[in-house]
């Protein structure tokens, strides 16, 4: 499991998160360092902040798409200044899923929405 956002905190609320129910969760602050990450390793779930520095959450999924197409890319925003729905339906066009999360996260939605995810 990869999550991408350029906030410390929020990496450290999905390792804390996921990392104790079983789950390996690596981490990047941006999207060139994820684009790298996902070269070197193959991911089943990708949670991506639609604001980052550099390119976008909408870019970012694109490129990833092209090196892993069986990834599941997740959504994610604290940003409730953008158009959410018109974000949402780019971020699909892109190749990502449907979910989104929009931050603050509520307890135990980190979890719920990673296993429906894999499930799929």
């Amino acid at each position: 499991m990869l999550v991408i956002d350029d906030e410390r905190i929020v990496c450290r609320a999905f390792e804390k998160e996921l990392g104790d129910q079983g789950y390996k969760v690596d981490s990047a602050n941006d999207g060139n360092a994820a684009i790298e990450l996902v070269k070197k390793k193959e991911y089943d779930l990708i949670f991506i902040d639609f604001v980052l520095p550099g390119k976008d959450g909408i870019q970012v999924c694109k490129e990833i798409k092209a090196i892993n197409k069986n990834a599941k890319m997740i959504f994610m925003t604290g940003n409730i200044d953008i158009d959410p729905i018109f974000k949402e339906m780019e971020f699909i066009d892109a190749g990502g899923r449907t979910y989104q999360l929009y931050k603050p996260f509520i307890e135990g939605e980190l979890l719920e929405i990673a296993q429906k995810a894999l499930q799929e």
